[in-house]
């Protein structure tokens, strides 16, 4: 996406959030990329945020409900992403949406559609994915647990 000779930093922030919502984070990164001073993000990005076009609380939330949704991911991987993108979160924000019950529900739906039997010979390769994915310590208490009682 290329900016236009005479757009400035706030004609670029708002195109930016016309394709979808980026956190101030993003923002700022994207416009400095641009060339713009950090005099000129500041303004730019307090204007936005008083017309309510950016506000990194709003995107927290969007963000948690939407990864739940997909089901591919757990709590710390959940925490993660948000983190990569600037959002200041904590493991206890996203267990207020991500119960450990609904966190143990996605990590059998992932499991199953692998098509991996919960045998303790492929306890391994079960708490390695669920690992990968960022399912946290009580998901994978009660993944050893079922996997002994299928000996």
């Amino acid at each position: 996406m290329k900016t236009t000779k005479n757009e400035g930093p706030l004609a670029t922030a708002v195109r930016l959030l016309a394709r979808r919502d980026h956190s101030e984070y993003e923002l700022r990164v994207k416009l400095k990329q641009r060339g713009f001073s950090m005099t000129e993000i500041d303004m730019a990005l307090e204007r936005i945020k008083n017309e309510n076009y950016l506000d990194d609380e709003r995107l927290k939330i969007h963000m948690i409900e939407k990864l739940i949704r997909e089901q591919r991911a757990g709590l710390h991987a959940i925490v993660g992403k948000l983190r990569l993108m600037g959002l200041p979160v904590s493991t206890e924000t996203v267990r207020e949406y991500l119960s450990v019950e609904t966190e143990w529900e996605l990590a059998q739906n992932l499991l199953e559609n692998q098509r991996i039997d919960f045998d303790p010979e492929n306890y391994p390769r079960l708490v390695r994915i669920l690992n990968n994915r960022g399912f946290s310590r009580p998901i994978l208490n009660r993944l050893t647990e079922k996997c002994l009682k299928h000996q």
